[in-house]
């Protein structure tokens, strides 16, 4: 079974959980590239950005495992400018970005913060701590103060009163995800209960692995009828903002 994941700590901590199994092949991607790489190969099961099924109805989801968060985790953090003349009708955003935080984060000021902003890809290489940046996936652990930053997931989840629902499992064979469903039961519970074995292969600094080990229970990796409503209620968050023009049905299998 060919699985394509993001590379960040979370996929990371399901990658260890899936490699143990038989005829697992995993393989990294940017996040934006996942869902196209499904396009092009049916054989192949990708850990998509939930917003990716604005233009991807047709894929069908696992409704046993994904990546959501509600609290101080996140794989995305805001850092707002050090400078005394703060700015927020700005804000840049670099690293492994996704259509999840292009079109969310217009969303979340609006809904939190009733301002306008505008969304800029950070393309350079140096940091600019002097602009308000949202940043995704593992350079908040390798370039910033990892977990001094304002949690997006956690914005996210106090806007919705549910977890957001960063990552799914999704494929265009629905055969494909009901064998993947099979080896992935309860997937929360065997990651709770082997978590410092799991912390022991993945190459980070002990800091980031305590942190993410002392604040593990606002992850979840599996798929509940919470975090179906919860990506039913994404999508409708979305709809009202005119982003998308018509609801549609999520494939659960």
């Amino acid at each position: 079974m060919k699985i394509i994941i993001p590379n960040n700590i979370y996929s990371h901590i399901i990658a260890v959980v899936l490699e143990k199994k038989e005829n697992v092949e995993i393989s990294y991607k940017e996040s934006s590239l996942i869902s196209k790489a499904l396009e092009e190969d049916t054989t192949a099961i990708g850990l998509i950005p939930s917003m990716d099924l604005i233009n991807h109805k047709t894929f069908f989801v696992s409704s046993k495992a994904g990546i959501s968060f509600d609290g101080l985790l996140s794989n995305s953090y805001f850092y707002l400018s050090e400078s005394n003349e703060r700015n927020l009708g700005k804000v840049f955003i670099r690293g492994d970005v996704s259509l999840n935080e292009i079109i969310l984060t217009k969303i979340l000021f609006k809904e939190r913060f009733f301002a306008e902003v505008e969304i800029n890809l950070d393309t350079h290489k140096e940091i600019d701590k002097e602009q308000n940046v949202l940043v995704v996936g593992d350079e908040n652990i390798f370039s910033w103060e990892y977990g001094k930053g304002i949690s997006f997931s956690d914005q996210i989840a106090e806007v919705l009163d549910l977890p957001y629902i960063n990552f799914i499992f999704a494929s265009q064979d629905n055969e494909l995800i009901e064998h993947f469903e099979e080896i992935v039961p309860k997937i929360d519970e065997t990651i709770e209960e082997n978590l410092n074995d799991i912390m022991v292969n993945l190459r980070y600094d002990e800091a980031v692995k305590q942190h993410i080990q002392k604040n593990i229970g606002t992850v979840y990796f599996e798929i509940t009828s919470n975090e179906v409503e919860a990506i039913q209620e994404l999508f409708r968050l979305v709809y009202y903002h005119r982003v998308i023009d018509d609801m549609f049905d999520v494939k659960f299998l």
